[in-house]
């Protein structure tokens, strides 16, 4: 008789490792259809053609990402509207994006999405999930390679606006410590368990918080915003 990933996958790392698996599946899945929506809502917004061109790519990028998500949960042999999403979903990443959603400072989205989200936790989340379990984590490289653009996307866009005026270098400054307290707290509170099962299982490497901080602060030196 022949056995699923899904199958092979409880059997040999237990239920807790599938439901990690899930987690990651179902959140991503989510969060693609959030930066979709923002990405629609700075669109009419941005004046320079180049700007608006970023948006439109990288809304494009993440509706096929989100497909890819959703295949990537059917190939291990679980129908996407089989289970329960709700069980799965992560309270403190749909409250950043309603944060987003109600702000009208686009420095601030640009560095909590483009920077943050993508550049930090999702981009370290991709990298080393993508490397170690390639079959349980389809296209998750490629994924990754993609999400590079939207870093730079937000790069480009911030640096003009920190360009603007003093007033948007110390919002700027403000926004990166918030997220840098929140980086903190999100990794030893409300992910702190998925870490430790995904480093168990193999799924991630022992130094995961570590390397997770360091990308923190590669990707925020780019802006400059970083206090000694």
């Amino acid at each position: 008789m022949t056995t699923t990933p899904m199958e092979e996958i409880i059997d040999t790392y237990g239920t807790d490792a599938w439901d990690l698996i899930l987690t990651v599946y179902i959140n991503f899945y989510y969060s693609e259809l959030e930066i979709i929506d923002l990405c629609a809502r700075w669109l009419p917004k941005r004046q320079d053609l180049r700007e608006k061109s970023f948006l439109l790519h990288h809304a494009s990028d993440e509706v096929v990402h989100a497909g890819l998500f959703k295949e990537g949960v059917e190939r291990l042999g679980l129908k996407w509207d089989g289970f329960d999403h709700e069980r799965y979903r992560i309270d403190d990443i749909d409250d950043r994006f309603k944060k987003l959603h109600s702000s009208d400072d686009e420095l601030e989205v640009l560095i909590g999405l483009n920077l943050y989200a993508e550049g930090v936790l999702a981009m370290e989340e991709l990298y080393q999930l993508g490397r170690s379990k390639p079959d349980y984590f389809y296209q998750f490289a490629r994924i990754e390679r993609e999400e590079r653009r939207h870093v730079a996307f937000g790069v480009t866009v911030a640096k003009r606006l920190l360009a603007e005026s003093e007033e948007n270098r110390k919002r700027g400054i403000e926004y990166c410590k918030w997220y840098q307290n929140h980086l903190e707290g999100y990794l030893g509170g409300e992910l702190a368990q998925s870490i430790e099962w995904g480093i168990q299982a193999g799924f991630i490497e022992a130094d995961y918080i570590p390397r997770t901080r360091e990308r923190f602060h590669d990707t925020m030196s780019q802006l400059g915003l970083l206090e000694a």
